[in-house]
């Protein structure tokens, strides 16, 4: 609380200081909005193999260039997808690899060199475990 020996001594801010500051922060947030705009457009224009050299996916530059232009808060509550296969694809991979070795498994010596494969390169095939490649 103020005595009154301090109210004297108050400094008052001239109105037109106060609107000149706050129209300087307007100013600078403007700014920064067009250039989040301009840059985010240009980064969803880059080529794969430039999106690469700056460490960037061509669905994060994607998710980027959708964001409002005065967000310039870094997203870290969605994880980023992996370009990859999914579990499903790759399950369903592993299961594909099962059934054709387990095929490979049961052909004779005549079937083998039907298709151009050795006793010896068929054996090693069929005896991968299904996680291998």
């Amino acid at each position: 609380m103020l005595s009154r020996s301090h109210v004297g001594q108050a400094v008052h801010t001239p109105w037109s200081e106060v609107l000149g500051m706050k129209l300087r922060g307007f100013a600078l947030i403007a700014t920064q909005s067009w250039r989040n705009a301009v840059t985010r457009r240009e980064l969803a224009g880059l080529d794969d193999r430039m999106l690469a050299d700056i460490g960037l996916t061509r669905g994060r530059a994607l998710h980027e260039a959708d964001r409002f232009p005065w967000d310039i808060t870094p997203r870290r509550d969605q994880p980023e997808r992996p370009d990859g296969p999914s579990v499903w694809q790759r399950i369903d991979a592993m299961w594909q690899r099962h059934r054709t070795r387990a095929r490979i498994a049961q052909l004779d010596g005549d079937m083998l060199k039907d298709i151009g494969v050795s006793y010896a390169e068929a054996e090693a095939e069929a005896n991968k475990p299904f996680w291998r490649a």
